[in-house]
C-alpha cells in the first residue's frame, strides 16, 4: 500500500473535481470552497490519520452532491413527456430523444459503451443500458423467448453457474413448462452440460456470488464447448457485476472460435464498479456480441423494444446522473476496481477466523490460491459467524460495529456494499451456508489507515468469540436489536 495514501485520495479527488468541472461552471457550484477545503487538507499534518480520512470521507460527498445537484438542474428542464420540437440535452449537451421517459433512448451514453466493451476482431457489438442490472435479466428472459420459441415438447433450457439471490429467484419465477433453469454449484455438471449441448442458453457468474466465491475456470469451460455439437444454437450470458473488467470478454470471444455461440452477452450493475464509488445513479450496461450482425442487431432490437415496453430503460434524471466525464472510461473505472480488489485480498489475509472465535470461516478468491485467472477478485469477503448464531446476533453484530467505529474515529460502517468507495459490513443476505449467519466486509476503494483500523476491530470481536459474551459487553444494545430483528421478520419474513 502507498505510503501516503491519503495524499493519493485527495489528489484523485482533486482531479474528478477537474473533470466534473469541465461541465459545471465553478462560479455557479459550491466548487470554489471545495477546492479550498481539499488544498488547505492537502497540506493538513492530519492528512494521514483517521480525522484526515474522514474528511475526505466529506469531500467525496460534497463532490457527489454539486454533480447530483447540477445533473437535476439541467433533467429538470423538461416534462417526462416533452413537446414535440423540444429535444432534451444531458449535461454533456449530447441530445436525449424521446416521446416520454419509459421510450428514452440513451444514444450517446450507449455509444460510450463501444469504447468501454469494443467487440474483438471478427465480432460485432451493440450495448444497450437499462435501470438497474436486474433490468437486463427483467427482460433478457422474455427475450429469449421469443428469439428460441419454445414448446412444450422442446423447453428452452438454461443452465448455469452462480448465486446472486435476486437474479436465482427471477429465474426460479419464470421456470414454467417452456423455460427450465438449473444453476449448478458444481462446475464440472456445467461442463457436461455445454459439452452435450442440453442447453440453449448457459449463464455465467465469473466469479460465483456464493459464500465459496467460486472463481470460473475458463479453460475448462472452452474444452467442453469445443465439444458441443454443432447443430445447437447457443447464447451463453455472463455476469461481470463481481469483476469488471477483469474478466477478458475480448480474449473469451476469440477463444470461443470456431464454435461460435449464436450471441454472448455480457451485463453488469453499473452502480457497483462503474461510478467510482459515487452512486451517482442506478443503471445496468448489456453488451450483446455476435460473429453476425443480423444476429447482434436483432438481439439488441428485441431487447430496447421490451425495454420499452416494461419500463426498465433510464429515466431523464438517471441519464444526466450518469452523463458524468469518467462514466464508461476504461482506465478510471479500472483504478476504481483495481484498488478495491487489492484492499479486499488485503483484508482477507488478515482476519483471524477459526471454530474458538466469533467468525467462524471466510471465503474470498485469494484465499483458495484462485491466482491462476486474472478475474479470481471480489470487491468484498465474507465471513461466517459461529453456528448457532440468528438474526437477533446479526442486529446486535450491526449496532455493535457501528457504536465501535464511532468510539474508535471510522469511517468503516454497517450499510449495503453497493459503490464501494468507503469501507463496509453489510450483515446477512447469503443463504446458500445453512445453519449459519453471514456478513460480507467491502473494503473500499480508499486506501488510509481505516483500512487496518477495521481488520483490528474484526479481529477485536472474533476475540470475544460468542454472542453471550457481547451481550454482556454491550447490554445497552441488546433490547433495540432484538426489535428491530422482530421488525425485519414482519416485514422480511426472517430474510
Amino acid at each position: 500500500m502507498s505510503e501516503t495514501p491519503c495524499y493519493d485520495e485527495c489528489r484523485y479527488l482533486i482531479r474528478l473535481a477537474d473533470r466534473l468541472e469541465s461541465l459545471i461552471s465553478a462560479e455557479n457550484s459550491g466548487l470554489k470552497d471545495w477546492r479550498d477545503r481539499a488544498n488547505a487538507l492537502l497540506h493538513s499534518q492530519d492528512l494521514e490519520s483517521l480525522t484526515g480520512e474522514r474528511t475526505l470521507d466529506d469531500l467525496a460527498l460534497q463532490l457527489r452532491r454539486e454533480w447530483l445537484h447540477f445533473a437535476n438542474s439541467v433533467s429538470s428542464r423538461y416534462f417526462r413527456s416533452p413537446t414535440s420540437f423540444q429535444l432534451p440535452r444531458l449535461p454533456s449537451g449530447s441530445a436525449a430523444p424521446t416521446p416520454y421517459d419509459r421510450w428514452m433512448q440513451p444514444v450517446s451514453l450507449e455509444q460510450r459503451a463501444s469504447g468501454y466493451h469494443p467487440a474483438p476482431e471478427g465480432w460485432r457489438a451493440d450495448h444497450v443500458l437499462f435501470n438497474t442490472g436486474m433490468g437486463v435479466v427483467t427482460c433478457l428472459l422474455p427475450v429469449l423467448r421469443t428469439m428460441f420459441q419454445p414448446r412444450t415438447d422442446s423447453p428452452l433450457r438454461m443452465h448455469g453457474l452462480g448465486g446472486y439471490f435476486e437474479i436465482m429467484d427471477l429465474i426460479t419465477a419464470n421456470n414454467d413448462d417452456l423455460f427450465q433453469a438449473s444453476i449448478f454449484r458444481d462446475q464440472a455438471q456445467l461442463r457436461t452440460s455445454v459439452s452435450s449441448g442440453e442447453s440453449q442458453v448457459i449463464y455465467v457468474e465469473p466469479v460465483s456470488c456464493r459464500f465459496d466465491l467460486d472463481v470460473f475456470d475458463l479453460d475448462a469451460f472452452l474444452d467442453a464447448w469445443k465439444q458441443r455439437p454443432q447443430n445447437i444454437p447457443g447464447v451463453i450470458v455472463f455476469d461481470t457485476t463481481l469483476t469488471a473488467n477483469r474478466f477478458p470478454i475480448a480474449e473469451v470471444l476469440q477463444r470461443l472460435q470456431p464454435g461460435k455461440p449464436w450471441a454472448v452477452v455480457q451485463f453488469s450493475s453499473v452502480l457497483k464498479l462503474d461510478q467510482e464509488g459515487l452512486e451517482f445513479s442506478n443503471g445496468g450496461l448489456m453488451s450483446v456480441y455476435s460473429v453476425n450482425a443480423g444476429n447482434m442487431e436483432d438481439f439488441s432490437f428485441r431487447m430496447r423494444r421490451f425495454r420499452s415496453a416494461m419500463g426498465l430503460g433510464l429515466t431523464m434524471d438517471q441519464l444526466a446522473m450518469l452523463d458524468y466525464p469518467g462514466f464508461m472510461d476504461q482506465a478510471i473505472i479500472e483504478r476504481h476496481a483495481n484498488a478495491i480488489f487489492e484492499n479486499n485480498a488485503y483484508l482477507a489475509k488478515r482476519v483471524d477466523t477459526g471454530e474458538d472465535l466469533l467468525f467462524d470461516s471466510k471465503s474470498h478468491p485469494v484465499l483458495n490460491g484462485d491466482t491462476e485467472y486474472p478475474w479470481a477478485v471480489a470487491p468484498f469477503v465474507y465471513f461466517q459467524l459461529r453456528k448457532g448464531s440468528d438474526k437477533e446476533d446479526l442486529q446486535l453484530l450491526k449496532h455493535v460495529f457501528y457504536n465501535e467505529a464511532e468510539k474508535r474515529g471510522l469511517t468503516f460502517m454497517p450499510g449495503s456494499s453497493f459503490g464501494f468507495r468507503g469501507h463496509r459490513c453489510e450483515l446477512g443476505g447469503i443463504r446458500d451456508v445453512p445453519g449459519y449467519e453471514t456478513i460480507r466486509v467491502a473494503m473500499g476503494a480508499r486506501k488510509g489507515p481505516n483500512v487496518d483500523e477495521a481488520v483490528k476491530l474484526l479481529n477485536d470481536l472474533g476475540l470475544m468469540r460468542d454472542f453471550g459474551r457481547i451481550r454482556e459487553m454491550y447490554p445497552e444494545l441488546v433490547d433495540v436489536a432484538r426489535k428491530e430483528a422482530e421488525q425485519k421478520k414482519k416485514y422480511f419474513g426472517g430474510s
